[in-house]
């Protein structure tokens, strides 16, 4: 399914995926995604961020740049939650990786948002979880009512 879904989002936005290069890779590693995740980015990695309306999918160099440099992706992350999209106000949509003990694929995780606005640098984990809005039960559902909006 999340096969057709990129496809399709493809088509819409022009956007083409291509083979993420070796040091491209090695950074990602960075981010100690499961092997799912790393999958996904490895086979879905666009030449740059694009938009599906209000919706801004990122390649792997801006998965790296939110998670490690940007707002509240670098507050956020070092709590499980990997920012791997945003919306044009700025806030970020993150895969919930936070809780320990499960065994993370893309069926399973869900997709919970966080606003740009609010301070987490001064969180600590459990205040941060408390502002993670879920969005979607996990990242194929999301893409269904993203692109069900849009049409």
């Amino acid at each position: 399914m999340l096969k057709e879904l990129m496809i399709k989002i493809s088509k819409i936005t022009g956007m083409q995926f291509v083979q993420a290069s070796k040091e491209e890779i090695e950074k990602l590693e960075s981010l100690n995604l499961p092997e799912d995740f790393s999958n996904y980015f490895l086979s879905y990695n666009g030449t740059k961020k694009f938009n599906l309306g209000d919706l801004r999918l990122c390649s792997i160099a801006n998965v790296l740049v939110e998670n490690n440099e940007l707002v509240p992706g670098r507050d956020v992350s070092k709590y499980g939650y990997i920012v791997f999209a945003s919306n044009s106000l700025g806030d970020a949509y993150c895969f919930d990786l936070s809780k320990e003990g499960i065994e993370y694929t893309l069926a399973n995780t869900p997709i919970v948002m966080f606003d740009h606005e609010e301070d987490y640098e001064i969180m600590n984990k459990q205040q941060v979880s408390e502002y993670a809005e879920k969005i979607a039960d996990n990242l194929v559902k999301f893409l269904q009512e993203e692109l069900k909006e849009r049409d």
